[in-house]
């Protein structure tokens, strides 16, 4: 290499020789060695902040558990997550926007673009040059499985990012130890295990890594084996990330959500609950997957291009046999566990797999690079208008991945989607106020508690959580028995028989039998539909949440005798008598069957019709009453909705 007069080589003839070599692990200057997955960072978290759900966005599953859990510090389910706990409740309270439960989703987002630049150190790592480990690291952020757990509370983009930590550190280590820097060797096993006890800290899939972690630690250095004095400060690092268990007993009295923690204790929760192998052994979903259909949904996460390009990673297998199998093992490990851990959503648990396959593809896509170059014929002008264009062409891959399914992913549109649990919440919370007792299913109180705890809304309304129909039933009657306002939140066996039913909210209101008490309606009228059954009073209320509009119709009946079963259909007309909107359901929110209703009752139904605006001058309100069975009309009322 050419030098100046004084012995200095020029800077400019430095920089290219370190980006000579297509495999080359390091940089000139530490800003580049920032700038690009940093940018990767930031382009990842503006996606996942675009398509973040902006509150509450389920019932029925972990994340509405960890959107109230985390802000209170309630014991998350087992094994507990107090690492992902810990680091999520602080930024429920250092971010100054959103609600709880936006702040919980928050930390999800921030995780996954933290762990897209992450999986692009470690395709450099690897060996894949800078624009190869950007494409990689981008169809990574805009995967169906990791976009969908980055815009809501979920544990799994945050055990991502401590894969994606360990394997970087080990990476890291073996190329310390190949250059014979054993200082720098100490560290980078430090790091490692401090990695690993973070992930045990967060979610048992961290055992998973450890068979591929292990070889390849000794295939590297087999003295490590008989060194253990080396292996005390990986060790030590244990302390930190386990101390965080102290979580569960700190807050024991807090408890769980669903109360279970008093009954397991420390040592069940932290071991899975006794639930984890029961799922493997007994199937109680009565799930059944192969292996092909493990493989396809892999497949769909980067298509069959992506698959394509993997192959081309095959040539870097043969260069590097340790890294190839760290990274093989550990995707069979997965795809095995997958194939006999039966729950149903099976994909969250292949997430390290699709990290390994973001790897795979940028290596194919470097090799592809190599190859190129290697039969290159234009000149060099041309060669970098060629590799400007080859790099358009490449980053446009995963921005078509993004566009096909930013729709599917963005969970802040349209606004029944993104709000629609939100606005439930506060109906059923302000349906049962000021001080009913609210009985139902586990997620559906959760819910409930979830806005007296961020909105202080009804706090002397009491929920009581009970999965089982007999436990719930068995509620029911309790509470009524103490003469305690009381509600359900769905149909239950046996309910309608033992008791009086009505609804004049989002709630199913429980009385005595015979003995209902209803305010009076807004609008009288005193029709019979039926010999058995009279209509003496309607009520429509406009409603505007922000999951959009409705008209809520509230319908008093009086039962003369004992009625038949029928159905209502409430149907919203225009004024030239076109269709606006329509709801049919067996009354009282499909709970009380006309046919059980008690003589001489008054029964408040409630029909929700959505509609896109206020309803025009003239539209009114058609009730038509008709058999369940085989769709015959039995009666029919009609009335303008303005009176």
């Amino acid at each position: 290499m050419p030098a100046r007069a004084d012995g200095h080589v020029p800077v400019v003839l430095l920089r290219r020789q370190r980006f000579s070599s297509p495999h080359n692990l390091g940089y000139t200057y530490p800003m580049r060695r920032i700038l690009l997955p940093a940018a990767l960072f930031l382009v990842s978290l503006i996606i996942y902040l675009l398509t973040l759900a902006p509150t509450v966005a389920t019932i029925f599953d972990d994340s509405l558990e960890l959107q109230l859990a985390v802000p209170t510090l309630a014991i998350i389910h087992p094994t507990g997550y107090p690492l992902y706990e810990l680091l999520a409740w602080m930024t429920t309270r250092l971010l100054p926007v959103g609600d709880a439960a936006y702040r919980v989703n928050f930390f999800s987002a921030l995780a996954a673009a933290l762990a897209v630049a992450l999986a692009y150190l470690v395709a450099r790592r690897l060996g894949a040059r800078p624009l190869p480990a950007a494409v990689g690291a981008l169809l990574l952020a805009v995967s169906p499985v990791w976009w969908s757990q980055a815009t809501i509370a979920e544990v799994y983009t945050f055990q991502g990012l401590i894969a994606l930590l360990v394997w970087w550190a080990a990476l890291g280590w073996e190329q310390a130890v190949t250059a014979a820097r054993p200082k720098e060797a100490a560290r980078w096993l430090l790091l490692l295990g401090f990695a690993i006890v973070m992930g045990l800290a967060h979610h048992r899939l961290t055992l998973l890594l450890l068979p591929g972690i292990l070889l390849f630690l000794l295939w590297t250095d087999p003295a490590l084996w008989r060194q253990p004095r080396r292996w005390v400060a990986p060790l030590l690092a244990l302390a930190l990330p386990l101390a965080t268990y102290t979580l569960l007993p700190l807050r024991a009295h807090v408890g769980s959500l669903d109360g279970a923690y008093a009954q397991l204790g420390f040592w069940k929760w932290i071991m899975g609950g006794g639930y984890g192998a029961a799922f493997i052994l007994d199937n109680p979903f009565g799930v059944e997957r192969t292996l092909v259909d493990l493989l396809q949904l892999a497949r769909m996460q980067f298509g069959w291009l992506g698959i394509i390009v993997i192959l081309f990673s095959l040539p870097w297998w043969r260069r590097h046999p340790r890294r190839a199998l760290l990274l093989a093992l550990t995707a069979l490990i997965q795809l095995l566990f997958a194939r006999v851990y039966k729950v149903q959503d099976i994909e969250v648990f292949l997430i390290p797999l699709f990290l390994i396959m973001a790897l795979w593809i940028a290596l194919g896509l470097d090799q592809m690079g190599v190859w190129l170059s290697a039969t290159g014929t234009v000149g060099k002008g041309r060669q970098r208008v060629v590799m400007a264009a080859g790099a358009a062409v490449l980053l446009l891959w995963p921005g078509m991945r993004a566009s096909a399914h930013w729709q599917e992913a963005d969970r802040s549109q349209p606004p029944i989607r993104a709000w629609g649990v939100h606005d439930l919440g506060i109906d059923m919370l302000s349906s049962a106020g000021p001080d009913g007792r609210v009985i139902g299913l586990l997620g559906e109180m959760t819910l409930i508690r979830y806005f007296q705890y961020d909105r202080g809304l009804y706090p002397a309304v009491e929920t009581v959580a009970a999965d089982d129909d007999a436990l719930r039933l068995e509620a029911v009657t309790d509470s009524l028995a103490e003469d305690r306002p009381t509600y359900t939140t769905r149909p239950l066996s046996g309910l309608p028989e033992r008791f009086s039913l009505g609804a004049r909210g989002a709630l199913i209101r429980v009385f005595p039998p015979g003995e209902a008490a209803w305010p009076e309606p807004a609008q009288r009228t005193d029709v019979a539909l039926l010999p058995q059954v009279r209509l003496t009073g309607w009520a429509a209320l406009l409603r505007e949440p922000r999951s959009g509009m409705s008209l809520r119709v509230l319908l008093w009946w009086q039962a003369e005798d004992h009625p038949p079963a029928f159905k209502v259909s409430t149907r919203l007309l225009a004024p030239d008598g076109a269709l606006l909107a329509q709801q049919d359901a067996i009354p009282v929110y499909n709970s009380y069957p006309s046919s059980l209703w008690r003589p001489g009752e008054t029964v408040l139904d409630a029909y929700n019709l959505a509609i896109d605006s206020p309803p025009p001058a003239g539209a009114s309100l058609l009730i038509i009453l008709y058999d369940p069975m085989s769709g015959q009309e039995m009666a029919r009322w009609q009335t303008p909705l303005q009176n």
